[in-house]
């Protein structure tokens, strides 16, 4: 019978087959030559980041959302050897939550992390871009990484009559940033103490959060002041209110800064930008090849029962006479 069963193709199959899931199952892998890239991930949690301008409708997801699901798909197309960092922006100082990790053997956690992120783990609600890149900018030199900042833009309070900050570099590092939002101004989500959503805010709301004291004396509640009332008088057509992506504002303070730029939406975009800001290391990395070597022992074991299927199964007998008990066929036992 084994004689028989070695003359048979689907034996030698089966034992390719088998061969094939013992190294997957050791795990095996092989070194090769990558573009390992050592970035962190600062993502703005300021309210304007919950805006719905993600699709259509009912089925529209927030800037946050969607921030969190091209972070994950950029981590999962990293090669492995890469590592990730993550953190977050609000008021005006970016904080780390994640320090760089090797991406391959980390990816679950780290994605379990970004899924986490919320706009209730702000700590202010004011949203000062400019120094908020800064600091996320010394952030990232201080651990040795390149940077990617994901924001709309959207600056609260709105900018001062007298000019912005200029967002030059401290710390001369790469990277570039993400503009999270459509071109289209959509309202802001306006929320309670308890988080839930009592509607949106109003251009009152905007005006009053710009005031952060009392007026001087002998002036109304709208004139301008250097340091009470920065913003002046926002006129009732004034759109501060309202959000969209502040595109042109941040490839200016990008260029300022020396970073690159790319839309949200666009993954390829992103992975572009990386490719002309930021640095990558050429070094040998590990490649799992158990998936390969699954899915050949899959295909092999599909071919070696469409080859004959069971090589040790025992021959069916052949010329065999019926024995005198049994009827024959038709007949009658008597």
């Amino acid at each position: 019978m084994i004689a028989g069963a070695l003359r048979k193709p689907g034996f030698w199959l089966l034992l390719a087959a088998f061969s094939c899931a013992l190294a997957a199952a050791l795990g095996l892998s092989a070194s090769e030559e990558r573009r390992l890239r050592h970035l962190v991930v600062v993502i703005d949690l300021t309210r304007s980041m919950t805006a719905r301008d993600y699709g259509e409708g009912a089925d529209a997801v927030s800037r946050l959302d969607e921030a969190k699901r091209v972070v994950t798909d950029l981590a999962r197309r990293l090669p492995c050897g890469s590592r990730l960092g993550l953190g977050l922006f609000t008021e005006r100082r970016s904080f780390p939550l994640i320090e760089p990790v090797e991406i391959c053997e980390n990816f679950s956690p780290f994605a379990e992390a970004v899924a986490a992120l919320d706009w209730r783990m702000a700590w202010e609600g004011d949203s000062r871009v400019v120094r908020g890149l800064n600091s996320a900018q010394e952030l990232v030199a201080g651990l040795g990484a390149d940077l990617v900042f994901i924001t709309d833009g959207h600056e609260a309070p709105p900018l001062p009559l007298a000019g912005r900050r200029r967002a030059d570099d401290p710390a001369a590092s790469a990277g570039i940033v993400v503009g999270a939002g459509g071109a289209k101004l959509v309202p802001i989500p306006k929320y309670d103490e308890t988080g839930r959503a009592i509607g949106f805010y109003s251009l009152p709301d905007i005006a009053a959060g710009a005031r952060v004291s009392i007026v001087t004396p002998g002036s109304t509640s709208g004139d301008y002041h250097p340091r009470n009332n920065p913003v002046g008088n926002l006129a009732a057509t004034s759109s501060e209110h309202l959000t969209s992506v502040r595109e042109d504002y941040l490839r200016e303070i990008a260029a300022e800064a020396g970073l690159g730029y790319a839309p949200l939406g666009d993954l390829a975009a992103i992975e572009t930008a990386l490719d002309g800001h930021t640095s990558a290391d050429v070094m040998p990395a590990p490649r799992d090849l158990s998936p390969l070597f699954g899915a050949a022992a899959l295909a092999l074991l599909v071919a070696a029962f469409g080859a004959g299927g069971r090589p040790f199964r025992r021959p069916a007998p052949t010329g065999r006479r019926p024995h005198p008990s049994h009827p024959r066929p038709g007949g009658i036992r008597r």
